[in-house]
């Protein structure tokens, strides 16, 4: 009896380790061998950037546009894979929808949130249906707890400047985030800076 505890606790040991040594290894991957995007992200809430040990990120094209003479049949919250295109500027953006895994190109594998609908600001104007909102998931930019508060007055800054931007690496509908510029400076080489 006592054998088989014995063999029963190695097991969940094991169990425990395995689990993030394998998340830690997929991450490794899509960072050494992932697509690299630019996206826009909209400037840091300087009222309150940081949760804990984390930045989070708020992105300017958060959506697909809709496509004239598509069809969706997806459910709230069903999954779906966004196209990534890079746009003129440089910087990609969501360009299409597919409800099947794409066998090429760079693409995210996400959640159908519901219509994207742009509110006007007079009320008489209404509203207008721009596409589909989707499950953005790397809105989180982690940081050492050390370098949180210089961190958090370099995002205060680069609040008012629109050049912000995510660089994520993408792989096989995967994706994390590499770093995060503000005004065309890396976020985590500024904070290891001196002041």
């Amino acid at each position: 009896m006592k054998k088989h505890s014995l063999i029963f606790l190695g097991l969940i040991v094991l169990i425990q380790l395995a689990v993030p040594y394998s998340l830690i290894q997929k991450k490794e991957k899509i960072m050494q061998e992932g697509n690299i995007c630019r996206f826009l992200i909209r400037p840091i809430d300087p009222a309150d950037p940081f949760q804990g040990r984390y930045v989070r990120l708020a992105y300017l094209h958060d959506y697909i546009p809709w496509q004239e003479d598509a069809e969706l049949d997806v459910s709230y919250k069903g999954r779906m894979y966004a196209i990534i295109e890079t746009g003129e500027d440089g910087f990609d953006r969501f360009t299409g929808w597919s409800l099947e895994r794409p066998t090429g190109g760079t693409y995210l594998e996400t959640r159908y949130l519901g219509g994207y609908v742009q509110w006007h600001q007079y009320p008489e104007h209404g509203s207008t249906y721009k596409g589909l909102r989707i499950d953005i998931p790397f809105d989180r930019f982690y940081m050492d707890e050390a370098k949180a508060p210089r961190a958090e007055g370099l995002a205060r800054t680069a609040t008012r400047s629109t050049n912000c931007w995510a660089s994520v690496r993408i792989l096989n509908g995967k994706a994390v985030i590499e770093d995060v510029f503000a005004e065309g400076r890396s976020l985590r080489d500024r904070t290891r800076e001196k002041e």
